[in-house]
């Protein structure tokens, strides 16, 4: 008798009709267990919902080809976030945002957003490019969250073209997300299907790569990494740093608690950051509703 071992899927796809949806219902939820974020949580909230609307309201009408251009085979990332041409499809989407959280948001917040909608088309690419780029000095944080999660949902529809279409391997960089070249929020240790294995889930297309444990996902040493958490052993969200190169990414467990989502888990235990930061470790990867002011 002989044992097939089942191969591990390098990659995989957010379904995004409940993506967005989901992830506000866990804000919510997260923002009324006494977090001290619980205001910013809730805006967060509002933003993801609003993305719902806007991904629905906007289908991404285009086929994988067109899209790309040339012929996959001569691609390292398909949908590189620095290199590639991006239609007037992701400026639709952000105004489809501002049309619809400006009536909600508060008071404090409407300037930012009334400034960003006085830009013209030009000004907002560079600002997208600036984004892309990770030169976020150039665009200010209040204004950064709001382009981001248009491009965002823009790189996540043109993500959902791939599954079936386009295979892709390991290769090299696997701190980078292999579908859009951006940083990780956070990994994923799954359950079910795909029980025990860590994926890190893109911050821009919200894809996730296949990397595994006991290695660090940022230089993939594996000899110096340690575990930090809040609470206990057996908490669902801890930080695994590395002392070969000093970063830490979050790791959250699914078998602790199915409902985690990566970005909004992420967001709501920021005094995880700050416990790593004092410990001399900087974050290899980046929040969608956190830009650094420099």
């Amino acid at each position: 008798m002989s044992i097939r071992i089942a191969p591990i899927p390098p990659l995989l796809f957010v379904n995004l009709k409940t993506l967005y949806q989901q992830r506000a219902e866990r804000l919510k939820t997260l923002a009324t267990e006494n977090n001290p974020f619980a205001s910013y949580l809730n805006f967060a909230a509002e933003i993801a919902q609003a993305q719902q609307k806007a991904w629905y309201d906007n289908p991404l009408e285009m086929e994988l080809d067109e899209l790309l251009g040339h012929s996959q085979q001569e691609i390292r990332v398909p949908l590189d976030c620095k290199t590639l041409h991006r239609t007037q499809h992701w400026q639709n989407i952000l105004h489809a945002l501002m049309a619809e959280l400006l009536p909600t948001v508060p008071e404090h917040v409407k300037p930012a957003l009334e400034n960003l909608a006085k830009n013209s088309e030009q000004e907002l690419e560079e600002m997208a490019s600036a984004l892309l780029n990770s030169e976020f000095s150039k665009v200010s944080a209040d204004q950064a969250v709001f382009v981001w999660a248009a491009l965002s949902v823009y790189w996540a529809q043109m993500a959902s073209l791939i599954p079936g279409k386009a295979r892709a391997g390991y290769g090299e960089h696997r701190q980078f997300c292999p579908i859009c070249g951006s940083m990780p929020v956070a990994s994923v240790v799954q359950i079910g299907t795909h029980q025990g294995l860590r994926y890190l889930h893109c911050n821009l297309c919200e894809s996730e790569w296949h990397v595994v444990r006991i290695k660090c996902s940022n230089c993939e040493q594996s000899r110096d990494l340690s575990y930090w958490s809040l609470e206990s052993e057996q908490s669902a969200i801890k930080a695994e740093s590395c002392g070969d190169c000093g970063s830490y990414l979050k790791i959250l467990y699914q078998e602790k608690d199915p409902n985690i989502d990566a970005v909004a888990d992420d967001l709501a235990s920021l005094i995880l950051d700050a416990k790593m930061e004092e410990e001399g470790f900087a974050r290899s990867s980046l929040n969608p509703f956190l830009f650094p002011n420099e």
